[in-house]
């Protein structure tokens, strides 16, 4: 068994569910440890109470890494505000869509 990952603060400890399914999803045999600790923050540090992934299998640690790698990559890709071209609104990157109007933005 070979640890993986564990978040940084427990608001972003979600991370570590979705990269068990990730995991998982490429047959990759892994577990949640720590999982139910938080509810002993105050008696531990909360750093100790963290949830962390483990990998069964240490052969598998490469192409767990890899994984995470480009999952890690794919969610820094960021899109740009835009301007709809038809009302003129300012729409964050992360909508497709027009929230005042509907227009669908023009890809770039």
């Amino acid at each position: 068994m070979k640890y993986l990952f564990a978040p940084n603060t427990m608001s972003e400890s979600g991370e570590v569910y979705v990269l068990k399914s990730l995991l998982e999803k490429e047959e990759v045999a892994c577990v949640i440890r720590n999982e139910h600790l938080f509810i002993a923050v105050g008696e531990l540090s909360p750093q100790e109470c963290l949830p962390a992934l483990w990998i069964f299998n240490d052969a598998d640690y490469p192409k767990a890494l890899e994984l995470i790698e480009a999952w890690r990559s794919s969610q820094a890709e960021t899109l740009s505000q835009w301007v709809c071209p038809d009302c003129g609104e300012t729409i964050e990157g992360q909508f497709s869509s027009c929230w005042q109007c509907g227009k669908q933005r023009y890809e770039t």
